[in-house]
């Protein structure tokens, strides 16, 4: 009788591909793999170290394993194990403390793994590492959509930020290994690829061979065996949009018109403080310059609110900043001090209440935000690929748009991971309703 093994992610994107890296090797070598509530052999939990909450949660999964089966084998690995092993490890239960490093090596520590009753910890120094791991993956178990790992590792140093000591140095995988893992994808029947990474806008920067994010979108477009998915990326920083960049993503249609370019702030000084490298005018252009260029286009950003010396003249200015952008919505943060950052120390640090009240007006912001971007495409045909999911409330299934809009529409399962035109016929604040559209 297999093993079973039960696998939790926190966090980014990466962490999500990785963890279908080891699923992938744990049924090779005869795992069988049972969800994260049931009573397994080992579980493995990827841990997320990038906020308090994401640390919180790490610890909260490894309880809940410990108290699931007190006898299984309990792992560690991600970014909370890679900063901070020792935490971890002193945790009852745990077994074995896996860096992101050792991570792709995870499956061989466990055929020597035993309960001894006290961990083992694998985690290497990280600053020093070069090159990039390829970790070819051949589903994306649970999604439609397949992230593709193109990038691993950050230079830049932000004040406030803990992942280039939690993933290293810029890192980016070889075009032909990220032109493999589509073609691999692809043959298994995904429709739309998520390049993921780090630093997207970064790669190719450490790779002999000259090569960027714009040249690597060309040369995944223009691959025929590739020539009917479409591509959408993740998060790309405002100062890495280069000449050739904008150009591929304005006017490619199978590039999905979606962009997330992170903000963090509003307030110039403050940008300054988290070592951000543009100011809100350079903000502005960017946002502008693309929605123009590009009918139909989303873009997001992600919001940091309580950032130290955060007054609320600081935060009326980022607010009122972000309100007249043509943004489509918003990730919220709240601001969490990393031990080892800059931030940190800085002073004064601001209030939880008042973090939390500025919190709600940014989320509340984004909500009216998207919902007036989605009445834009009332009665317009959007394509969309149909997700593996339906809603809840209506049963309906759930198509996402290119520009990153949820329909719910009714439909049988033949029509899961189907590429589809839809018109949203009814907007509500926390729902878009639809129909497949023979329109387009």
């Amino acid at each position: 009788m297999s093993q079973k093994a039960a696998l939790f992610t926190l966090g980014c994107k990466l962490n999500q591909y990785e963890t279908m890296f080891l699923q992938e090797q744990l049924e090779q070598c005869g795992y069988s793999i049972v969800p994260f509530e049931s009573v397994a052999d080992v579980y493995i939990i990827n841990t997320c170290t990038v906020t308090n909450k994401g640390d919180y949660h790490s610890r909260m999964k490894i309880r809940q394993a410990q108290q699931t089966n007190p006898q299984a084998l309990i792992v560690a690995t991600g970014c909370s194990a890679q900063v901070n092993p020792q935490r971890l490890a002193s945790m009852p239960g745990v077994d074995l403390v896996v860096g992101n490093t050792e991570k792709g090596h995870l499956v061989h520590y466990l055929a020597t793994l035993s309960k001894r009753g006290y961990p083992k910890i694998i985690v290497s120094e990280l600053s020093q590492k070069t090159q990039f791991d390829p970790q070819l993956i051949n589903h994306f178990p649970g999604y439609t959509r397949a992230f593709l790992k193109i990038q691993e590792g950050c230079d830049q140093r932000c004040s406030y930020c803990i992942v280039p000591t939690a993933r290293g140095r810029n890192r980016s995988a070889r075009p032909d290994d990220v032109l493999a893992q589509a073609r691999r994808l692809i043959e298994n029947g995904y429709q739309e690829l998520v390049l993921t990474g780090i630093h997207l806008g970064t790669y190719g920067q450490d790779l002999e061979e000259r090569i960027d994010l714009a040249a690597l979108l060309e040369a995944l477009l223009t691959d025929q065996r590739l020539s009917q998915i479409r591509i959408r990326l993740s998060s790309i920083e405002p100062t890495e949009f280069t000449p050739a960049l904008k150009r591929v993503v304005t006017h490619c249609h199978r590039v999905c018109p979606h962009l997330h370019i992170p903000l963090q702030s509003g307030d110039d000084q403050i940008l300054q403080a988290m070592r951000r490298p543009y100011t809100s005018a350079y903000y502005r252009q960017l946002i502008e310059e693309l929605v123009s260029q590009r009918p139909y286009l989303a873009t997001g950003a992600d919001v940091i609110v309580g950032f130290p010396g955060e007054s609320e003249e600081s935060f009326q200015r980022t607010f009122r900043f972000i309100e007249s952008l043509p943004l489509a919505y918003l990730h919220v943060f709240s601001f969490s001090p990393r031990p080892g950052t800059e931030a940190a120390r800085m002073s004064p640090q601001i209030d939880g209440s008042i973090k939390k009240e500025r919190c709600r007006a940014l989320r509340a912001l984004s909500r009216r935000k998207f919902y007036h971007f989605r009445r834009q495409f009332l009665n317009l045909p959007l394509p969309a690929l149909v997700l593996g999911q339906r809603d809840e409330q209506t049963g309906g299934l759930i198509a996402l748009t290119g520009n990153y809009i949820k329909v719910v529409v009714e439909g049988g399962d033949g029509l899961i991971n189907q590429q589809v035109m839809v018109e949203i016929t009814e907007v509500l604040e926390g729902r878009t309703l639809g129909r497949i559209s023979d329109r387009g």
